[in-house]
């Protein structure tokens, strides 16, 4: 085994260790935190899935969405349906337990990508970008005119049987799965398909990569575990409303912590979970009314002076090996080669 091979196992098995860790401290939160400290971390589960799952088409497939808000919200509110019909006039008989009521609103979100994808694919760019927001908006207008589905402006009240601390369970059982998920996905066949359509669809199409196809698996991926988080957030909340839960302020919120992160990396949205929990409640303490404005202003200096996100700049500080994780989306990515393993 060469050095740079012993550097990199080194330097991922550190971050395995950090993940456990991780995992542990989020694990005791429900049994030493306050509701309210419950609650922040909740939140920050929801994003940190809801970032895993747009980083997994913007940062792997090169497609950016400012619509993932929609995916999000038709999982909460299917998985709010499942478990409160009564109160969305629907039969008593489609009543499940939260746990699948939550897996079936990742379905819903993913057969809507599913039916939407071959028509958004088309768009290439900001076209497609500004395609997915208008998504959002037509999904969010409907649930709105639907006062007997949504609640209107009044807003849906959820019912499940698993309580506050059941759900923050199940969100960390969901964090755990996804991550690990993704994490595997890049490695194999799949994952370098979407890193090649990403990198040159072109060249990816004279190499037997079927550019369609892996946009739509990481269209369907990503959207089934942003409807994940939003059923989980709907389970917790045991309140939506259209408004709020597919307004577009969850799209920018994750796009900001990707971004804070590191775009295109495994952990890049962890971190930039944690990073943007802390300066949003920072901020909102101490500026009030500004804290969105410092906010931008603080993505915008992480684009032009640190673009491989806090994931990168850590890695490349701490870690002997400057890994393929801590790599910026480029052309020269280890991750993004192309050969036989990848075809059609």
């Amino acid at each position: 085994m060469g050095i740079r091979s012993k550097s990199t196992m080194i330097g991922r098995n550190r971050w395995i260790v950090a993940f456990c860790v991780g995992i542990v401290a989020l694990l005791l939160v429900p049994l030493v935190a306050s509701n309210y400290g419950e609650d922040l971390v909740l939140q920050a589960l929801v994003f940190a899935i809801l970032a895993i799952s747009w980083n997994l088409l913007a940062g792997y497939a090169g497609q950016i969405s400012l619509g993932h808000a929609a995916f999000f919200g038709i999982g909460a509110y299917v998985s709010a349906w499942l478990t409160t019909p009564s109160a969305a006039g629907l039969p008593e008989w489609l009543l499940v337990p939260a746990v699948l009521a939550i897996l079936v609103g990742g379905v819903a979100a993913a057969v809507l990508a599913l039916l939407t994808g071959p028509a958004m694919f088309r768009l290439r760019g900001h076209y497609f970008a500004i395609g997915t927001l208008a998504l959002a908006a037509i999904i969010q207008l409907l649930l709105n005119n639907e006062r007997s589905l949504s609640g209107g402006a009044t807003g849906f009240y959820v019912h499940n049987e698993l309580g506050e601390v059941g759900v923050y369970y199940l969100a960390v059982l969901a964090l755990i799965v996804i991550f690990l998920v993704t994490y595997y996905l890049k490695r194999g066949r799949l994952g370098l398909g979407v890193q090649a359509v990403r990198d040159d669809e072109d060249a990816a199409s004279t190499l037997g990569v079927n550019p369609l196809r892996y946009k739509m698996w990481a269209f369907l991926l990503s959207s089934f575990f942003a409807g994940i988080a939003g059923g989980l957030y709907g389970q917790y909340t045991l309140y939506l409303n259209a408004s709020s839960t597919l307004g577009v302020a969850w799209t920018i919120d994750t796009l900001v912590i990707v971004i804070l992160g590191g775009m295109g990396t495994v952990y890049g949205p962890l971190f930039g979970t944690a990073v943007f929990m802390l300066i949003d409640k920072l901020f909102s303490q101490v500026a009030g009314g500004l804290a969105t404005t410092l906010e931008g202003v603080l993505i915008i200096l992480f684009v032009i002076f640190l673009p491989q996100g806090l994931y990168g700049y850590v890695h490349e500080q701490f870690v002997d090996d400057v890994g393929t994780e801590a790599e910026p989306v480029t052309d020269t990515d280890p991750d993004s080669r192309v050969g036989s393993e990848v075809n059609n």
